[in-house]
């Protein structure tokens, strides 16, 4: 049956948006993402769209960032036979969008469609090229002190994640440690230091498919944009956080004759092929990200497994630094809020200001166990309903993605909706206020489906651990080490002792996946207030002696610092090629 209305966003919005668009539109409706429908084949995308028919087709977009994917969901909603299409501006004023509109983008699409192939088909030839190069030599020069940091991605209008405050962090990170940064992105900055300068490049005025290939056509008027700035403004580095099928940093490092730092944060056409859909033209994506890491002078990377991965993929282990997400310690501060602010929140919710909160927060991805967190809370609502109403125990799961209709589902059929608060997406301003509100966080991440390591460094992770609380976590890689010593759940007892005062126990670990062992964590820490206050005490004091975002810029700029004056004249080793590798195979 079709919806009477149905809304197509780029992304989840927040709950308060939505919220709001409910009253605009006036009766209820169907929401659909473009990640939604980027998971389908072309044909079979179109055929979706030609087969969906509502009375009314609502666009939001719920802020500046949301407007510059505009086009294609204008584009998209052409393809649908909508009676109407409405446009829902930031401000909630509602235009409405005409079919003959609709045509001329259809029309435009079919532009620039050849546009990027045509684009594509030049990088392919250009990136055969640069594979063959050596790298270029330059010497690490510490009194130009200004850094052009390149945001090079099309998935524009996140609000939320660990994305933003990593790029945050590093900026903010930077400037703090006295570097001029610009800041080159298609879409304005998220809790950026207003003192960073700001380069807006236009992104592409229409989309093409397949979808990929825009990165390619996007990147020459990137180009464009930086080669102007690069001309009039001395720049002692170039830092490009590696995006999907984009080599820009290795263009202008060659062109200005400037060092290339590389943010890797695992291989984008792994990620596209086992959470989500494999690239299109894979190969030349492969090449893209093996032009970058071949002509970086450094490559910054999150944890030991994605380490050994370049090394594997080529990377000379001098030219690695390795150093875990990180947090602002300004920002992931518990003393921010008072109790009063803190109650405040839990009311907007329903919560009371007497129940023992266990938090979740995450884009709900597929790594991050939001599903198995679902089946503990289900089984506590289905076994131990008493247990529960005893301690007053109330989930809160902060966050949407992929994986939240899973997660809906097990709470609903557990009966468990009330004692479970869905919370949306919320800004990430708004992240900490709703950590501070908690009482216990929990971090049930998952190992990868395919049997590789887990490779991440999880933001929220170094997040909880600022906020004071009493963790959960998975004894899995980098999360193990980082909250070690722990306490292992299946060896804690009710009668265990308290802690002592030279205990430096940060966290209670679990099997990743294990529902049984979520189940029991979250009971020893309402159980027992005297260890979960201790844990969260000793995870604070890590936090800020080890993971915040000072530590970690001066981890990459000590390591800038110590490049061999010479070593970029080697040529790059393409030992690994792309079919290789655990990531590329």
């Amino acid at each position: 049956m079709q919806p009477e209305v149905l809304s197509l966003s780029a992304y989840p919005l927040s709950q308060r948006f939505q919220d709001s668009l409910a009253v605009v539109i006036g009766q209820p409706y169907q929401r659909a993402t473009l990640g939604d429908l980027r998971e389908l084949k072309p044909a079979t995308l179109i055929l979706t769209l030609w087969r969906m028919r509502p009375d009314r087709l609502i666009l939001p977009l719920e802020d500046e960032n949301s407007t510059a994917l505009l086009p294609i969901v204008r584009l998209i909603a052409g393809f649908t036979r909508a009676h109407r299409i409405e446009i829902v501006g930031p401000d909630l004023r509602v235009v409405q969008v005409s079919r003959l509109g609709t045509l001329i983008d259809v029309a435009r699409f079919v532009g620039a469609s050849i546009s990027s192939a045509v684009r594509a088909t030049l990088s392919a030839a250009e990136l055969r090229s640069l594979l063959k190069k050596p790298r270029i030599a330059v010497a690490a020069d510490d009194s130009l002190r200004r850094v052009l940091y390149l945001k090079t991605n099309l998935w524009m209008g996140i609000k939320a994640g660990g994305s933003i405050g990593h790029i945050a962090g590093v900026i903010n990170g930077l400037h703090q440690a006295g570097y001029g940064v610009t800041f080159a992105s298609a879409e304005p900055p998220v809790m950026v230091d207003p003192a960073v300068k700001l380069l807006h490049v236009a992104p592409p005025a229409t989309f093409g498919m397949p979808y990929g290939l825009n990165n390619y056509r996007f990147q020459a008027s990137f180009a464009r944009a930086a080669s102007q700035v690069l001309r009039t403004t001395p720049f002692g580095i170039i830092y490009q956080r590696l995006s999907a099928a984009n080599y820009l940093g290795v263009v202008l490092s060659r062109r200005f004759k400037l060092p290339l730092v590389v943010e890797y944060n695992g291989s984008e056409t792994w990620i596209a092929r086992n959470w989500g859909r494999a690239m299109s033209f894979n190969g030349l994506a492969t090449m893209a990200e093996e032009a970058m890491l071949a002509h970086a002078h450094l490559v910054v990377t999150i944890s030991d497994v994605l380490r050994d991965e370049l090394i594997a993929r080529g990377v000379a282990p001098d030219r690695i630094v390795t150093y875990p997400n990180c947090i602002d310690p300004e920002v992931f501060d518990p003393e921010r809020f008072s109790p009063t602010e803190r109650n405040a929140l839990r009311a907007r919710y329903g919560i009371t200001p007497d129940s023992q909160v266990a938090a979740f927060i995450g884009t709900f991805g597929q790594w991050h166990g939001a599903e198995v967190l679902a089946q503990a809370i289900a089984k506590l609502a289905l076994e131990q309903r008493d247990w529960v109403a005893k301690h007053k125990c109330h989930f809160m799961l902060i966050g949407d993605g992929p994986k939240m209709k899973d997660v809906q589902l097990r709470i609903e059929q557990a009966g468990a909706s009330d004692i479970c608060t869905i919370t949306g997406l919320v800004p990430q301003a708004e992240a900490p206020l709703h950590l501070a509100s908690a009482d216990y966080l929990i971090s049930p991440h998952v190992a990868n489906a395919d049997g590789s390591k887990f490779f991440g460094s999880p933001t929220k992770l170094f997040e909880y651990m600022a906020m004071a609380k009493g963790i959960y976590g998975s004894r899995l890689d980098q999360i193990e080490h980082v909250l070690s010593p722990s306490l292992d759940v299946l060896a804690v007892s009710p009668d265990l002792p308290g802690p002592s005062s030279d205990d430096d126990s940060t966290a209670i670990l679990g099997q990743p996946g294990d529902v049984d062992a979520l189940v029991e964590g979250i009971k020893f820490l309402v159980e027992r207030p005297d260890w979960a206050r201790h844990l969260a005490r000793n995870a604070r004091a890590k936090a800020l002696s080890q993971y915040t975002w000072a530590h970690h810029v001066g981890a990459i700029l000590d390591a800038f610092g110590s490049l061999p004056a010479n070593e970029s004249t080697t040529r790059p080793d393409a030992r690994t090629p792309a079919s290789q590798g655990r990531r590329l195979g």
